[in-house]
């Protein structure tokens, strides 16, 4: 069984929401991670500094920062 890619959102983010509603909508499972922005996860800043939600993280160590890229 192939990993799911790993979503880093943030409940009130509008970005993240658009992100969680696409990936909703397409049908694709991801798991999703609620970060609290105060204390961001290691693992998140590992795989985007900037620190901003929402980022989608792939099993194959890809990443996409932004919710449009994630929406495409």
């Amino acid at each position: 069984m192939a990993a799911l890619p790993i979503l880093y959102s943030f409940r009130r983010c509008p970005y993240a929401m658009r992100a969680r509603l696409a990936l909703a909508s397409s049908g694709e499972q991801v798991e999703l991670r609620e970060v609290v922005l105060r204390d961001k996860p290691a693992e998140m800043l590992a795989a985007s500094p900037k620190g901003t939600v929402p980022v989608l993280v792939f099993a194959d160590g890809g990443v996409l920062e932004e919710s449009r890229d994630i929406m495409d």
